[in-house]
């Protein structure tokens, strides 16, 4: 009958024995996707500007919340250095926008810089979903508050003055007033 080696010479039998079977150790995980993708579209984000995601998501800022219920960001096109913003407006709208056309590129200007779209084309067709108004955003000028600032006579001027000066006031105190709690009854 053979006899059992001791413990410690069974140990260090192992431990060789693993040493020379053992496989490689694991690799290090991946790194975070978006550590990646930020070092790769930041800089295509400052060379060609805002994607119309962001447009899209600032869209009743940008044309006010009458043409922002009419119309949606399509796409952005770019031709020969020239970017174009395609916009999808409902029906007879198209011809309001395009109307408004250049106070949109100015807005557009104004929220993304440099970068902005310098045309737009518009295109008649369903949009995807209505837009929902956001509570804080200021009313686009009608007509007639477009008119202003053209008046010929000081009296008229004046008018027109206090009107915008009345205007800015209610729209002030409008956006500073709390909200009213359910418990506050």
């Amino acid at each position: 009958m053979k006899r059992k080696p001791p413990s410690s010479m069974l140990e260090s039998e192992a431990s060789r024995y693993l040493q020379r079977r053992r496989g490689r150790p694991s690799y290090r995980t991946a790194p975070p996707a978006g550590r990646a993708a930020s070092k790769i579209l930041r800089p295509l984000a400052k060379r060609f500007g805002l994607g119309v995601e962001q447009f899209r998501q600032n869209w009743a800022e940008i044309v006010g919340a009458r043409l922002a219920n009419w119309s949606e960001p399509q796409s952005v096109q770019r031709a020969g250095g020239a970017q174009i913003l395609v916009i999808k407006a409902r029906g007879p709208a198209a011809a309001i926008i395009q109307a408004e056309a250049k106070r949109i590129v100015e807005r557009l200007r104004h929220f993304a810089g440099n970068q902005a779209p310098t045309r737009i084309r518009v295109i008649q067709g369903m949009m995807r979903q209505p837009n929902k108004q956001p509570e804080n955003i200021t009313p686009s000028p009608s007509s007639s508050h477009v008119s202003e600032g053209v008046e010929q006579t000081a009296e008229a001027r004046l008018l027109s003055a206090l009107k915008r000066f009345d205007r800015h006031v209610q729209n002030r105190t409008v956006k500073d007033r709390p909200a009213k709690d359910s418990n506050d009854n």
